[in-house]
């Protein structure tokens, strides 16, 4: 089949390319033309592991091409909108995005045509979509609108796509479930539990499954600062936890919080939605508030492990080597990154900071203007009282502590991510400090 995605970001080129595998043929819209002309010459404008190879690939079989048009080829019956939901004027998740390509769309096609959305919507997000549907057709015929989210992580959104723990399509009305079902038959080839419901559900399992794994990082995180202080061992104590199948051991990895596009930005927007409709909700409420606490309390035990007795104040002219600056690792992905609020708070303390990141530093910046970057390790390093790890790039666990010892200034290393080696460290002649792990 013939697929049309509007959103040359990273859910619509993992997207993309998954349903090219798949052995359909798509046309990929979007109107930055820079953005377009980059993708005809193959490079795409995020990093996502494996992504570059699998366009070049599927374009070079002509089952992938890009176009700044945003009106479906005719042979298309099927649009994809994949575009984003960011904070806007009404807050987290704007609709603002996806209601303008399927305003685009339904100006565009017939009453045959479906749409499918494929963004991440707030729960009022189905309505907004069946206003904009409602004045289509005096008739009262229009196209079919399936929502379908995804559930792909960055880093590793390809497998993802590929091997999905579930597949889930919304109708906005009765009328929609035929052409939910033809979407879920898109997928054919893959292995996955399917679900077709009503879209105000599936919208609310979008944002409530990213909202229980952010409260499962909180809490390890939470997990970690008691480790440290009574002498336990963070992952002896989350493999106990994670024994029990009622629990399970996912995203209950200590680190320095949690960020990216997904869990910070729908963890509040769930939690605005029911304080406005007057919902209490103190659990929810909680688990972005506990994301900022963690992540100031590291910045505070970095300045204990420099000089116990003046804590934070110890931070003050230091300069500090954040290794790290994307949310996570094999992204570039710096949106609501811990690594760039630990500088924030790193700065407010007095200290100076100089970051760096295999893949990150240009979006860092766009970010965060106020950040000193260095283009290597080894040049963030040198001069500095004390080196905090924030990502968990593998090329962390390969590092030369021996070289890199000799060109600071201080003796510290506090990795958050239990990525470092801690013996080599130590065998340099530096201390080692991990989150949660004494």
């Amino acid at each position: 089949m013939h697929l049309f995605l509007v959103g040359a970001g990273h859910v619509g080129l993992v997207t993309a390319v998954g349903f090219a595998k798949l052995g359909h043929r798509v046309t990929v819209a979007d109107i930055d033309a820079a953005r377009i002309e980059g993708l005809r010459g193959g490079i795409p404008p995020v990093f996502e592991p494996g992504l570059e190879a699998a366009i070049r690939a599927y374009a070079g079989q002509r089952r992938l091409d890009f176009t700044t048009d945003l009106r479906p080829p005719p042979e298309a019956s099927v649009s994809i909108v994949a575009v984003s939901t960011p904070t806007g004027r009404d807050g987290p998740l704007s609709t603002a995005n996806v209601e303008a390509a399927v305003r685009a769309l339904l100006d565009a096609v017939g009453p045959e045509h479906t749409i499918v959305v494929r963004s991440t919507l707030p729960v009022d997000g189905p309505a907004r979509l069946l206003a904009l549907a409602a004045g289509w057709a005096a008739t009262g015929e229009r196209p079919a609108i399936v929502t379908n989210p995804e559930f792909m992580r960055e880093g590793s959104a390809i497998a993802d796509f590929e091997t999905p723990n579930r597949i889930v399509a919304g109708w906005l009305e009765p009328r929609d479930h035929a052409a939910a079902e033809a979407v879920l038959a898109l997928y054919e080839g893959l292995h996955a539990p399917t679900m077709i419901a009503d879209a105000r559900s599936v919208a609310l399992i979008k944002l409530a499954s990213n909202v229980f794994l952010a409260a499962k990082v909180a809490y390890a995180n939470e997990l970690a600062r008691i480790c440290d202080v009574v002498g336990a061992d963070v992952d002896t104590v989350a493999a106990g936890i994670g024994m029990d199948t009622r629990i399970g051991r996912a995203f209950l990895n200590a680190g320095p919080g949690y960020g990216g596009s997904c869990l910070p930005e729908q963890a509040v927007a769930l939690s605005l939605v029911t304080a406005a409709r007057g919902v209490p909700t103190p659990l929810i409420d909680a688990v972005s508030h506990s994301n900022e606490v963690h992540q100031r309390a590291i910045v505070r035990r970095l300045g204990e492990l420099l000089d116990g007795e003046r804590g934070l104040a110890a931070l003050a002219g230091r300069r500090i080597a954040l290794l790290g600056l994307a949310f996570k690792a094999n992204t570039d992905d710096v949106r609501e990154s811990p690594a760039l609020s630990l500088a924030r708070y790193l700065r407010e303390a007095g200290a100076r900071v100089v970051g760096t990141d295999p893949r990150a530093i240009e979006k860092a910046l766009r970010a965060d203007p106020e950040l000193e970057t260095a283009d290597s390790v080894a040049e963030a390093i040198a001069g500095a009282d004390a080196v905090l790890v924030a990502t968990e790039w593998r090329d962390y666990a390969e590092l030369d502590w021996g070289a890199l010892a000799r060109s600071m200034a201080g003796d510290l290393v506090y990795d958050t991510r239990d990525i470092v080696v801690a013996e080599q460290v130590r065998e340099a002649g530096l201390r080692f400090a991990s989150l949660g792990r004494g």
